[in-house]
């Protein structure tokens, strides 16, 4: 997580960027901002315009029955199934409970992304590098990444919440 030094001066970057740009009559810097989470051995980012709510759950309750990917419920105004992702894309789940929970809004109704670790927020550029995915990146949940940015000399896999959540609903993919 970044200082308020940090963000002090990523901001007096972000304007010097956006001054040069009007100079030389470039294209204005475009800015959107995500939750950075670890799923699996991977760095995501979640877009915040994805996500309707993220919420610390007091108690999920186990449902029998269901797939292993999925958690349980919680109670978030509604019940919302829990989706375990790392579970769900790679076949090993969080081993902890988590302590956030992304709450997506799909065509019928919310479902609850677990991630690994909570990272923070990114403010992400429009002149971001982006990056091809690592060599050991599966092919199964590829169709569910918008694309991988360069963060920190890291590759970080840009994770389309609602085509996943929608996937889901549909019971199109159980990737």
């Amino acid at each position: 997580m970044a200082s308020p030094y940090e963000l002090l001066a990523g901001l007096a970057v972000l304007r010097e960027k956006k001054r040069r740009s009007r100079q030389n009559n470039e294209l204005e810097l475009q800015e959107w901002s995500g939750f950075q989470v670890q799923v699996g051995d991977f760095a995501c980012l979640i877009p915040c315009e994805q996500v309707e709510e993220v919420v610390t759950p007091a108690s999920i309750t186990s449902v029998r029955g269901v797939p292993g990917w999925i958690n349980g419920v919680i109670y978030c105004r509604q019940l919302v199934t829990l989706v375990d992702v790392a579970a769900l894309l790679f076949g090993k789940g969080a081993s902890a409970l988590p302590s956030r929970v992304f709450v997506v809004r799909g065509t019928e109704g919310w479902l609850g992304l677990q991630a690994g670790h909570f990272e923070g927020v990114r403010h992400i550029w429009s002149d971001t590098p982006v990056c091809d995915p690592p060599l050991e990146c599966a092919d199964a949940w590829s169709h569910y990444i918008r694309q991988w940015l360069l963060l920190d000399d890291c590759p970080v896999a840009v994770l389309d919440a609602r085509k996943l959540v929608c996937a889901l609903e549909s019971g199109e993919s159980r990737v």
